[in-house]
């Protein structure tokens, strides 16, 4: 017997309990570089750098992990997990502009689940299986940087 599924009845379960904790400490170390990033879209790109780079750090559980989010099963309790955890990083997102005074509570919270379709996307996306960190921030960059306010 597979020991590995004493802990998880399948292998999209496993992977989620494996990248929600991964996934978590990138959250983290994110928030806590925003703090005392003073430009918003900075600050914003601080919380999704280390999100892309645990998620690079192997590309094919990194590729499948917002796939198992999006379609996995949500009575699944890692799978719960791995959807609060996406809704903290959207709560930290939207933290930005209304800290900067740049956004009402909407549309902050807006703004913040576009962002995380935007880097979840591109993490998932077949054309970067090769892209490095640095290149998978810098599109999602210029993707979310239209969304801020003029």
């Amino acid at each position: 017997m597979d020991t590995h599924f004493l802990y998880a009845r399948a292998r999209g379960e496993l992977l989620l309990l494996v990248q929600n904790s991964l996934y978590t400490e990138a959250l983290v170390r994110g928030r806590a570089e925003a703090e005392s990033t003073p430009d918003a879209l900075d600050a914003v790109m601080a919380i999704v750098r280390p999100v892309v780079a645990c998620n690079r750090a192997q590309v094919g559980n990194g590729r499948a992990y917002p796939r198992e989010m999006a379609f996995g099963d949500p009575a699944e309790a890692r799978h719960r997990e791995a959807l609060a955890i996406t809704g903290r990083t959207e709560e930290a997102v939207a933290a930005v502009p209304r800290r900067h005074g740049r956004a009402s509570e909407e549309d902050a919270a807006t703004r913040a689940h576009v962002v995380s379709a935007v880097v979840f996307l591109a993490m998932a996306a077949s054309q970067n299986v090769t892209a490095s960190v640095d290149e998978i921030v810098r599109d999602i960059r210029g993707r979310i940087a239209v969304l801020s306010p003029r």
